[in-house]
């Protein structure tokens, strides 16, 4: 049963990932079709990245409060519907507004979805399963672009959203079945006010990262103010105790890394595609597919390793790995190809983020039954703001290098000025790496005050 409710999981959370990528592919059809103004398209993500973003480590600790099964059927039924809603979109702010309302399904998804993961697995079968999750988690980042380049050219825009409707439905009924309750010991008082400090710096940070140092001020006061009042509380959102287990700081510091480097290679190995090669959007998808693969093979066999080596010495070659590939990436020339210039880079970056997902997921999850909700809505906050620094900070370096011009050598140039700072901070990510504690992970008896897994409670289930 286990694994049945493990196949579930896995699946929404699949479906959240694809989703986040399949819209960047969909973009230039959503907008003559809903009649957008190219100035307002930011806002189909960005009503996505404020709500899921600032909402996270909330959810995560409703989920440990609460229940975390409950949580997890309740965003997903959110999330179901908002997809609905933006399928039957007709004008942008309909979209705008449905995609805010995924962001809060998807927020409630995702930190109680690992959680329940952890729960259900101990030791060796909880590092496996973690495995199997990061590769979920990076190959569907990828499988993404060939879903939403094949869904949109076929289809239509509207198809991306569809596709979510019965995997929500059957994922929240199933859930109910096969899912434990699982939840922290404390007692459920959430902290309203906390929680409305944290959204608020989260989503003012956002907002601070399309240029606005107005909302970047705003979010700095909003954070030393929950800083302050959470000092305060018997019962805090969040424990800053966390933060200083030296497997969760570093664990969440160079997932941030490499989460962003990630997405910008991503994102300038599209643009190479499409500008300089001239491929169509299903075509681009296909070249990601090999990468696909290796994501999915290497992860879960990482996440068995961890046992024996830990999680450091696989982070450090992971990171190493990925490293190495933005650096070839950085070399792609006008005159170029994909076999040349792309599938080797690629191919790298996917076999280091397939060895070090899951032992750096391991290690910012490596926390107590009360803290694991949180955890995991600390490891996705992370992610979400990595990714989000990174492209906030690349793109603008890419495009201050080609400045106006159009040419393809131009925006090459820029292509290899984003990646070349993209493989630095891979680099930044490996020293902090080093940080990682030597026995995190490996199969040793577990510390009383560090348990491995919340033990889950099935009330009468």
């Amino acid at each position: 049963m286990p694994l049945l409710a493990f196949v579930v999981l896995c699946a929404a959370q699949f479906m959240l990932i694809v989703d986040v990528v399949v819209l960047n592919v969909a973009l230039p059809s959503l907008q003559d079709s809903l009649g957008i103004p190219a100035e307002h398209l930011q806002f189909a993500g960005t009503a996505y990245t404020l709500t899921f973003g600032s909402l996270l480590i909330v959810a995560g600790r409703a989920g440990d409060l609460f229940g975390r099964r409950r949580i997890f059927q309740t965003g997903l039924l959110i999330f179901t519907l908002a997809s609905a809603l933006a399928a039957l979109a007709q004008e942008g702010w309909h979209l705008f507004a449905a995609r805010a309302l995924q962001g809060v399904g998807a927020a409630l998804v995702s930190p109680t979805a690992m959680a329940l993961v952890t729960s259900l697995f101990e030791g060796e079968r909880r590092n496996r399963a973690l495995g199997v999750w990061a590769a979920i988690g990076s190959g569907g980042a990828i499988a993404g672009q060939l879903l939403g380049g094949v869904l949109t050219d076929v289809f239509g825009w509207r198809s991306i959203f569809l596709i979510n409707l019965p995997v929500g439905v059957a994922g929240a009924l199933l859930a109910g079945r096969l899912l434990p309750e699982s939840r922290g010991s404390v007692r459920p008082t959430l902290d309203g006010w906390g929680a409305a400090l944290l959204a608020a710096c989260l989503a003012a940070f956002s907002v601070a990262l399309t240029g606005s140092w107005l909302s970047g001020l705003a979010a700095a006061v909003l954070f030393l103010a929950f800083c302050l009042y959470e000092r305060r509380r018997d019962e805090p959102l969040v424990r800053f105790a966390l933060l200083r287990d030296g497997a969760v700081r570093t664990g969440n510091a160079v997932l941030a890394l490499i989460a962003g480097t990630t997405a910008i290679a991503l994102f300038f190995t599209t643009l190479y595609l499409q500008n300089i090669l001239g491929h169509s959007a299903t075509r681009v998808g296909m070249a990601f597919a090999p990468v696909t693969a290796i994501v999915l093979v290497v992860s879960p066999y990482a996440g068995r390793l961890v046992g024996r080596l830990g999680v450091r010495p696989l982070m450090l070659a992971g990171t190493a790995l990925s490293a190495a590939g933005l650096a070839h990436l950085s070399f792609m020339d006008a005159s170029g190809g994909y076999l040349t210039d792309v599938l080797p880079g690629l191919a790298l970056v996917a076999l280091g983020n397939g060895v070090a997902f899951a032992p750096t997921m391991i290690a910012a999850t490596s926390v107590g039954p009360s803290d694991a909700g949180a955890a995991s809505g600390l490891l996705n906050t992370s992610q979400e703001l990595g990714t989000a620094i990174v492209l906030a900070s690349l793109a603008p370096v890419a495009a201050a290098v080609y400045g106006a011009g159009t040419v393809p050598s131009d925006l090459t140039d820029g292509y290899q000025a984003g990646l070349w700072a993209a493989s630095a901070l891979t680099v930044a990510a490996l020293l902090i790496a080093l940080g990682a504690p030597k026995t995190t992970g490996r199969s040793t008896p577990v510390p009383k005050d560090h348990p491995a897994a919340p033990a889950p409670v099935t009330n009468g289930r």
